[in-house]
């Protein structure tokens, strides 16, 4: 028993620090942390929602990338990799996905909106008319 936990350390600290080289950090989380953190650090904010759900409102200054769009892939490969990456989608599923992935590509900070758009407007955020200044 104990050679085969002394086995299983010695593969992880292995393989957990190759792992960690594959990509940044990417993290989940809650509305005002994650509005508080883009904030801070002025990264992009990516709304991943389909041309439709982004009509009833985006978060102000986000830049739109439909996850079901065929060049989905490719819009994310034209991305900055070193600017810290503000992904949601309406309820966390598919910016889930897309934080695994730009992870994988070697994006260096990558943070989800947990619960996504449905969460944002339950907490009272404001949204804005896609391409405009106004609020709703």
């Amino acid at each position: 028993m104990f050679k085969r936990s002394l086995l299983s350390a010695l593969l992880l600290s292995v393989i957990l620090p190759v792992n960690a080289q594959q990509g940044g950090a990417a993290t989940t989380l809650p509305v005002e942390q994650f509005k508080a953190e883009l904030a801070r650090t002025k990264g992009l904010l990516l709304d991943v929602r389909t041309p439709e759900e982004c009509a009833e409102g985006i978060i102000e200054g986000a830049v739109i990338l439909d996850y079901s769009a065929p060049g989905f892939m490719e819009g994310l490969g034209k991305l900055d990799r070193e600017r810290p990456v503000f992904i949601y989608c309406a309820a966390g599923g598919r910016s889930r996905q897309t934080m695994t992935r730009m992870q994988r590509m070697g994006f260096r900070e990558v943070r989800d909106l947990e619960g996504g758009m449905g969460a944002w407007r339950e907490a009272g955020q404001p949204v804005v008319v896609a391409g405009s200044g106004s609020k709703r």
